[in-house]
């Protein structure tokens, strides 16, 4: 499990990375529609993570309050950041252009704190905490998966029926809430891994599986390459559209053969601070670019890596700190 979150947030930092570099993204498309269903399948583990353990109400509100205490540092942090250095370090701050904000600091931290748009993926402690306070209602997940998928297939039939027939993007704050802050969209993957550990259910690789996964990711990679030619991004359509959820299912078998194959120590590390990574790489990552790119001229390929390995560096750094600070500071800092 461990090497599969590794595996899996290898490739949330790469895709960052690849999309903050690049200028021209048409022939890495491919790629991208690869690691795209990176974060579903996390989700999926989250609800396989739940299902595994006794239903405590007290502990899940205590383990929702103990993320939120996680992101708020996190977030804070970041947001200083944001607030001194200004310019093109802040692009990864979407409070900014998804709420046009320019009044006082205090209105534009509190906005950016709990709207969970201070970078690109703090959406997700949202989406993480929404699903914990779900399951405290969660008695026989059989009974409702099919109503679960049955709302993602028509809320990401919208999506698609959306980037296929207009000319322009979903308007920023809707389309957060049809796409990234969407609980009908999260809570099917995480109500599947919560069905199958009830189950004690081994999602494992079949020939018509891997048949329908290689014929979604081609009808997929179309489906990208038709996005950014018409939008120049792939936001919005990366994760939601109809495609893109059906690829996610299929994609926990591969992913989870992929991270057996490739069983390596140092992914085991990155899967067991896989939230710690989460949380750091953006908008870090990307300021360390930023900063580094006025200076240095280097091929765009360098920078991913470098910055993939910038990530890994800040999460080391931070354990070893960690070992010196009081336990419940380690875990506002670290997670864990």
């Amino acid at each position: 499990m461990e090497s599969l979150r590794g595996l899996l947030i290898l490739f949330v930092l790469m895709g960052h990375a690849i999309v903050g570099v690049y200028r021209d993204l048409t022939f890495l498309v491919p790629l991208l529609r690869f690691v795209s269903p990176s974060v579903f399948v996390f989700v999926y583990l989250f609800g396989y993570s739940q299902g595994r353990v006794k239903k405590n109400p007290l502990k899940i509100l205590q383990k929702a309050s103990s993320f939120f205490h996680f992101y708020l540092f996190w977030a804070s942090l970041s947001f200083i950041a944001y607030v001194l250095l200004d310019g093109e370090y802040t692009n990864v701050w979407v409070t900014k252009r998804v709420f046009s904000v320019d009044d006082s600091i205090l209105k534009k931290y509190l906005i950016t704190i709990f709207s969970f748009t201070g970078s690109w993926q703090y959406y997700f402690v949202l989406v993480v905490m929404i699903l914990l306070l779900i399951s405290i209602f969660i008695k026989d997940p059989r009974k409702i998966l099919p109503f679960s998928f049955a709302g993602a297939v028509v809320n990401s039939s919208f999506v698609s029926f959306w980037f296929l027939t207009k000319d322009r993007l979903l308007p920023p704050i809707e389309g957060a809430l049809i796409t990234y802050l969407n609980p009908v969209h999260w809570l099917f993957p995480f109500l599947m891994g919560y069905k199958d550990a009830v189950e004690r259910k081994k999602r494992e690789p079949r020939k018509l599986s891997l048949f329908l996964y290689v014929f979604l990711f081609a009808i997929g990679s179309l489906e990208y390459w038709n996005a950014y030619g018409k939008f120049h991004t792939l936001l919005g359509v990366d994760q939601f559209s109809l495609t893109g959820v059906l690829l996610g299912i299929y994609s926990i078998e591969v992913f989870t053969w992929l991270a057996e194959k490739v069983n390596l120590s140092f992914l085991k590390r990155m899967g067991r601070y896989s939230f710690l990574l989460f949380m750091i790489h953006m908008p870090f990552q990307w300021m360390f670019y930023v900063f580094l790119d006025t200076f240095v001229d280097l091929p765009e390929w360098c920078w991913v890596i470098i910055m993939v390995v910038f990530s890994l560096m800040i999460m080391e750094i931070l354990l070893k700190l960690a070992r010196i600070l009081p336990k419940p500071v380690r875990k506002i800092v670290i997670g864990a």
